[in-house]
């Protein structure tokens, strides 16, 4: 539902409550009103029924047989039957007889009648009556309402004006973010060209870089292709500069190990705005790479950082060291390794290991 529909409702809801007429007596009036129903439509029935027996009582008092004396005497006639004295006066009796009948017969559905149609009045007025009484019902129970109806109304409305808030606060925070969005772009774009204009100021630098980088890797790899490339990282992070030092076929563990040697040494021989001024590398960089490569390794190690005063510090294993003086024979191994070693650890006893103490790390 949008906004606009959510304020539609709550202003019809308003204009509802602010014209709402509570009954606390609804409820029976309903009833009342219920009942009153009821009772005029079984009385519309009866008035409707006494309507029907007085024109019943009318087709009954209409019919009235036409057989009299003269036409019993004609019928005989035909038939050549002769009456005697005594039955023509029997006749005349019957005749009166038969008047009298019809005269009490029709006085008698007139008089019923008559009772139908008092009764019948008196009904209609006790129609109109509740006719009243059911209007003036069904007038106060359309001008009120029942209180809970009110208090529904009134929960509904504060529904809707709570979901009316939470929107428009939404809509305000959306409208602030997309803002704050629009200008964390421009700000991007703006950090972007500052970037590329630094790189730009700075190549001069980095091409000091790229060239050591690669001097150091052509020591290893001579005939692959090695460089170091720094480039504006335009992308949604907080990187601003992508970084990649690349050796040929890096994928490797040996070759990548080299790189990772490479790249270090030039960040401390070559690399502005740090002050650190050594190198640690543990054993696990010596691995996976061949014999004459990591003798190699060691032989710069000691051509760099001779007579210069930054350090170099690795820690080796036994058998990485047979592997180099293997390659590195005589006087040179000495030069070159025994006489930079400056602790030898040994399982022998806790002593000889490397915090003296023997130690135990969980792995949680």
């Amino acid at each position: 539902m949008t906004l606009v529909d959510l304020e539609e409702r709550i202003k019809r809801l308003d204009d509802n409550l602010s014209n709402f007429k509570v009954a606390e007596d609804y409820n029976a009036v309903q009833l009342e009103a219920d009942r009153v129903e009821k009772e005029l439509y079984s009385l519309n029935n009866r008035v409707i029924m006494l309507q029907n027996n007085i024109e019943n009582i009318d087709k009954n008092l209409e019919f009235s047989p036409d057989i009299n004396k003269e036409n019993i005497k004609a019928i005989y006639r035909e038939s050549k039957i002769h009456f005697p004295e005594n039955m023509t006066k029997t006749l005349d009796e019957l005749e009166v007889f038969y008047e009298k009948l019809i005269s009490n017969r029709k006085r008698r559905l007139i008089e019923q009648q008559n009772k139908l149609k008092l009764e019948q009045q008196n009904k209609k007025a006790g129609v109109g009556t509740l006719q009243k009484d059911f209007d003036k019902l069904m007038q106060y129970l359309g001008e009120h309402q029942a209180l809970d109806l009110f208090v529904s109304l009134s929960s509904k409305n504060a529904e809707l004006k709570a979901e009316c808030d939470s929107l428009k606060k939404y809509q305000e925070l959306q409208s602030e973010y997309k803002i704050k969005e629009r200008q964390s772009e421009k700000d991007f774009i703006e950090l972007t060209e500052v970037t590329e204009q630094y790189l730009t100021e700075i190549e001069p630098d980095t091409v000091v870089l790229r060239d050591y980088f690669r001097r150091l890797a052509k020591i290893f790899y001579p005939d692959s292709v090695a460089g170091l490339t720094i480039e504006c990282n335009d992308g949604e992070n907080q990187l601003l500069f992508n970084i990649d030092a690349k050796i040929e076929s890096d994928a490797s563990d040996g070759i990548n190990n080299v790189k990772i040697f490479c790249y270090d040494l030039t960040i401390l021989f070559e690399g502005h705005n740090h002050n650190i001024d050594f190198v640690f590398h543990d054993s696990r960089l010596f691995d996976g790479m061949d014999e004459i490569r990591k003798s190699s390794m060691f032989k710069t190690v000691y051509q760099k950082f001779t007579q210069v005063n930054k350090q170099y510090i690795a820690t080796v294993n036994q058998n990485q060291l047979e592997e180099i003086k293997k390659h590195i024979k005589g006087d040179e191994f000495e030069k070159i390794i025994t006489q930079n070693t400056v602790l030898t650890l040994t399982d022998e006893s806790d002593y000889e290991k490397l915090l003296g103490i023997k130690v135990d790390i969980p792995d949680e």
